[in-house]
């Protein structure tokens, strides 16, 4: 991890086949910085492998899920330089994407492959934004606030902010949002669709956590195939998702979860699921 060891910017531990990941640099509301982006791509590429976590919830410490991209960083005065900001030689990788590993978050948490829950409370800003917008349920709470910050600083929207918000709320909205900047209120985020419950404050993270080790009780085989596939339908055909979700109900009939859920099932009781 990146900070010292007393102060770590990312705390990750394990409960009950549940990944509790919580973004941990309150002083800055979790604001996120090219190494702390790198550090969380490690973690991921590693969760994808862990069969000990079945399901991940993403949270931030203190008052804040996250206000995006570092400011230092973004205004070209740290040390690692932003194209057209600051004189500092840039790498070829950061060249072609201003953004670099922060982006890249927003793709594997979806390449997990397996559920990512956001518990949100205070700014959900920029890329903090595009995290929330990128996991499978966003269980926020009355202090949320979120915001397509980058058009506020001059900058074009990144962090996949243009994919991800006319799928999950309306064209206009996600219009309105990356042309303006503007900051909605908890309970615009409910009724915009951007966040799927609201509870009140203080009581995300056990909402979020309530859902996450149901779903870590489940048939995970089954249940990140059919995120895959859910995924998956966004850019195909269906004649194309009767044939993936053909492959998919085969590979899950070859598991021990479905010889277990179809026993079940006929015998009347429930399941108890294994996860394999």
């Amino acid at each position: 991890m990146t900070a010292s060891e007393s102060q770590p910017e990312y705390i990750f531990e394990v409960d009950e086949g549940v990944g509790v990941l919580t973004l941990n640099r309150p002083e800055r509301l979790n604001a996120i910085t090219w190494d702390l982006a790198v550090d969380l791509l490690d973690l991921f590429r590693e969760l994808r492998q862990r069969d000990d976590v079945r399901v991940i919830v993403l949270t931030g410490a203190g008052r804040a899920f996250s206000s995006g991209g570092d400011a230092e960083w973004l205004s070209g005065d740290a040390d690692r330089g932003m194209p057209g900001l600051s004189d500092i030689p840039l790498e070829r990788y950061q060249r072609k994407t201003p953004a670099g590993p922060v982006a890249d978050v927003t793709r594997w948490i979806v390449e997990v492959d397996k559920p990512v829950i956001a518990a949100i409370s205070g700014p959900a800003m920029g890329a903090g934004l595009a995290f929330a917008l990128a996991c499978d349920r966003r269980f926020a709470d009355s202090t949320t606030r979120m915001c397509a910050a980058m058009v506020r600083l001059g900058f074009a929207p990144d962090c996949g902010i243009t994919w991800l918000l006319p799928r999950v709320t309306s064209l206009s909205t996600a219009l309105m949002m990356v042309e303006t900047g503007r900051i909605l209120e908890a309970d615009e985020c409910l009724a915009q669709g951007l966040v799927d419950e609201l509870v009140p404050e203080g009581e995300a993270l056990a909402a979020a956590l309530d859902y996450a080790k149901t779903l870590a009780k489940g048939p995970s085989v089954a249940v990140d195939l059919a995120r895959r596939f859910v995924h998956k339908a966004l850019t195909s055909t269906l004649e194309e998702m009767i044939d993936y979700e053909a492959v998919a109900a085969t590979l899950s009939a070859h598991t021990d979860d479905a010889r277990e859920g179809t026993r079940a099932f006929v015998e009347k009781r429930k399941p108890e699921f294994k996860g394999h």
